[in-house]
């Protein structure tokens, strides 16, 4: 004879969702952390050092001038033209837009007065070259 089949166990009719929900925040925070370290280490750069440089960089669009004076906006290669015409949107946009210039210390003095004059006649009148303390 077959045994009979026990009524009263219960069913389990839902799913504890807890433990998933952890997991997804522990992953959001990883790629959270990781993806501000890929974006700032996209563009080879030695920058030149001051004593007394600033311990913080105010929210700003990034300017850099890597070794081969190639100009990147953001992380992203344009020529002049294109640069001007995006921090002169972004200046219509917010009056107190900012841009921080990052240029290797190898290049001429001249490529750092050129990136600061393209910057002034977009429009941005505040702006500051990033150093690193030695």
């Amino acid at each position: 004879m077959a045994a009979a089949a026990n009524q009263d166990e219960d069913v389990i009719s839902a799913i504890n969702i807890t433990p998933l929900v952890d997991i997804f925040l522990v992953l959001l925070i990883i790629f959270m952390i990781t993806s501000s370290i890929v974006t700032h280490q996209q563009i080879p750069l030695n920058s030149p050092t001051a004593a007394h440089a600033g311990t913080e960089a105010p929210a700003a669009a990034g300017l850099v001038i890597d070794g081969q004076g190639l100009l990147y906006l953001d992380g992203v290669a344009m020529d002049s033209t294109a640069i001007r015409m995006h921090l002169q949107h972004a200046v219509q946009e917010k009056a107190e837009f900012q841009v921080l210039i990052a240029a290797d210390r190898e290049l001429p003095y001249q490529k750092v007065v050129d990136a600061i004059d393209l910057v002034r006649s977009a429009g941005v009148a505040k702006y500051a070259l990033k150093v690193v303390k030695p």
